[in-house]
């Protein structure tokens, strides 16, 4: 008999269909499991213990799934509940699941709540026996004394819940894929299947064509060793090349993914067809290592001010200046040949908690925003702010919530008056209530009328005002006072990522961290019953004698041709899909899916994806390039590089990684 998983989007409050969401239903489930969290908004959420989804999208979509897993009778997981999954961030969800039980009169209900806050005073005295994760600041107790603190708990805390019989499980921090893993290893199914099912599971149907991950994907188990991803919304399908495709996604490497309890790797990994909707995938291998935790630290780093200033004109700003229409989305200028934008969304309201879910909304799509001839599948906004929104009451006491974001991505920019239409449509239609109460106003900066962002840290409001004010008496000259610019904003604290380091110490992980609190619940009634640590079981294969170094596998080679190219090919035309997102605090990855294996091999025999070329198209410093390499399943180059500033930082220009990569768009393909 199958087992089967329902994921219904990639994000708790990103919202679903609630059409896909009735047909997945006419199966049964083992499972239905969403991630909460991300590390992608920023070092902010998990410094100032926030929510980033706000609570009227998380509520919706959180009672769906509920009142799906009981009439299903199979558990419901949350991970990384409020985002960064920290204990303000589970006392959110929790509070979200309080209203829901008593409104509801749910019964005699089981719940395991798993922690994911690490102590300060626990690594004190550790800072030798932290490793850090790619590029990070030297670390220092200090650091550790004054930062918030998460570990990703791997499956073991999952599996102890789901053993105690909860049937609802809401997790602090999480590893993304252990959420959705956990069960299926539980009940017997091979850890290599079950990690990359879950890769591909938690972000929805963002595994699927066309692309969302505001939609339902299924995951099904077969006894013969495979897994089936199918789509319950009959307007969209999985193949080889959609699921092979997210498997790269967020990872550093196309080939190795590396989890708490082992590394996962897809070298052996066979990729099928079943049928026209649906693909699979088997033989995926799950690879035993010393048990490890990451852990994400977010420090205050002062309080911030920042203007968004519209200009007469490009030519008089000095160049060291962030704008949109000359260098907002990268620090490169942009060509003349091509073009870069800026979107300035302004939502105000007389009504207090009126204007923030709904900045939150037309955030997202404009983000996600998926049209016909999309090529950047990661997001189409570069966003500089952690956290992106700006909210603030203006002279007259109204509340207002301003988003600056921009792109050069070209084809988005031919749809931004469609894709604006469909924003105002959608919130409408989405967040009535809130909407009906705003006005909402979608402005545009380009070469012609470029916006100045101006942002300034200080150790705290008074010293950062008055900073800012200096460097605005500076710019007045080039400010276009017929324009409706924004000044001196107080955008609250601004934080930095300070830990993104390997936790080793296995007796510490087993002994102190993701402890699980179970409940019995009887409408507004939480009894609690026990508090249990996770029971830590090897998993995996031992003795692997294959590749599991990054550097070691699927390298593009250097390519030398003693003749001329006969041709010149746009990469834009020999491919689908070319793209930019994080891969963790300090590193962005670029993908790069051609249309055709034939497409795939020219561009492998150009000689120009190697790591040195690459490095110099990108116009990054090649000690920077962690390398360029092969997947062979989905006729796909990936390349990643370290960060020159760590995502959320004060001066990064593009938080989630999403519009890094159109010096890829315009190149030219030398074939041979």
């Amino acid at each position: 008999m199958a087992y089967r998983i329902l994921a219904p989007c990639a994000g708790l409050g990103f919202g679903f269909p609630a059409f896909s969401f009735r047909e997945a239903l006419k199966n049964r489930f083992d499972l239905i499991a969403a991630d909460a969290g991300s590390i992608d908004p920023g070092p902010y959420y998990l410094g100032k213990g926030i929510s980033f989804m706000e609570k009227p999208q998380t509520k919706r979509d959180f009672s769906l799934m509920l009142e799906a897993a009981l009439q299903q009778s199979c558990p419901l997981i949350i991970g990384s509940c409020g985002l960064a999954g920290d204990t303000p961030h589970l006392e959110f969800m929790l509070d979200i699941a309080r209203e829901i039980f008593e409104e509801k009169a749910l019964m005699d209900v089981r719940v395991a709540v798993i922690s994911g806050h690490v102590d300060n005073d626990l690594l004190i005295g550790c800072v030798d026996d932290l490793k850090p994760l790619g590029h990070m600041p030297p670390l220092t107790e200090d650091m550790i004394r004054t930062s918030a603190i998460v570990g990703q708990m791997g499956i073991a805390p999952l599996i102890k819940a789901l053993e105690e019989g909860a049937q609802l499980i809401l997790a602090g921090r999480s590893c993304d894929v252990a959420i959705f893993a956990a069960d299926p290893i539980r009940r017997g199914i091979d850890p290599g299947l079950a990690f990359h099912a879950a890769h591909i599971l938690e972000c929805g149907a963002a595994a699927a064509e066309p692309s969302s991950g505001m939609d339902c994907l299924i995951g099904e188990f077969r006894d013969d060793g495979s897994v089936l991803f199918i789509a319950p919304n009959p307007n969209r399908r999985t193949t080889i090349q959609s699921i092979a495709a997210h498997s790269l996604f967020e990872e550093s490497h196309p080939l190795l993914q590396f989890y708490p309890e082992g590394v996962l790797t897809l070298l052996e990994t066979e990729y099928f067809q079943h049928d026209a909707r649906t693909a699979g995938l088997r033989k995926s291998v799950f690879v035993h290592r010393p048990l490890t935790v990451k852990l994400e630290g977010s420090e205050r780093v002062g309080g911030r001010v920042v203007s968004l200033l519209f200009c007469k004109s490009l030519n008089p700003i000095p160049p060291e200046y962030m704008v949109y229409g000359r260098n907002g989305v990268e620090e490169t200028p942009v060509s003349e040949k091509d073009s870069e934008i800026g979107v300035l969304i302004k939502v105000s309201s007389g009504e207090p908690g009126v204007v923030e879910p709904v900045g939150t909304a037309l955030k997202g799509h404009f983000l996600h925003f998926d049209y016909e001839g999309c090529i950047s599948t990661a997001g189409n906004m570069a966003f500089p702010l952690s956290p992106s929104e700006i909210n603030f009451q203006d002279e007259h006491g109204r509340y207002i919530c301003a988003i600056i974001g921009g792109t050069r991505d070209p084809f988005f920019q031919r749809r931004l008056e469609e894709i604006k239409a469909e924003a105002y449509t959608s919130v409408r239609s989405k967040l009535a209530g809130y909407a009906d109460r705003c006005s909402i106003e979608i402005l545009t900066a380009d070469r012609k009328t470029p916006l100045l962002f101006l942002e300034t840290i200080g150790k705290n409001r008074k010293d950062a005002w008055e900073r800012h004010q200096m460097e605005l008496e500076r710019l007045e000259a080039f400010v276009d006072e017929t324009q409706p610019s924004l000044r001196s904003i107080y955008a609250g604290d601004a934080f930095k990522w300070s830990i993104y380091h390997l936790l080793k110490d296995e007796a510490l992980i087993r002994d102190r961290l993701f402890p699980v609190t179970v409940f019995k619940v009887d409408g507004r009634n939480w009894q609690r019953l026990k508090e249990i640590q996770g029971d830590y079981r090897a998993i995996g294969l031992e003795h692997y004698k294959g590749i599991l170094e990054e550097e070691k596998l699927a390298p593009v080679e250097v390519v030398a041709h003693p003749g001329r190219p006969v041709d010149f090919r746009p990469l834009i035309e020999m491919a689908s899909v070319i793209r930019s997102k994080n891969a963790g605090v300090n590193s962005i990855t670029y993908e790069i899916y051609f249309h055709s294996e034939d497409e795939y091999r020219q561009a492998l025999d150009s000689g120009l994806f190697e790591k040195r070329r690459i490095a110099s198209i990108l116009q990054i410093p090649l000690e920077r390039i962690v390398g360029s390499f092969r997947a062979e399943a989905c006729h796909a180059i990936k390349i990643t590089a370290h960060r020159a500033i760590l995502s959320g930082t004060p001066g990064d220009r593009d938080v989630f990684g999403a519009q890094q990569h159109m010096k890829l768009v315009s190149m030219r393909v030398p074939i041979f």
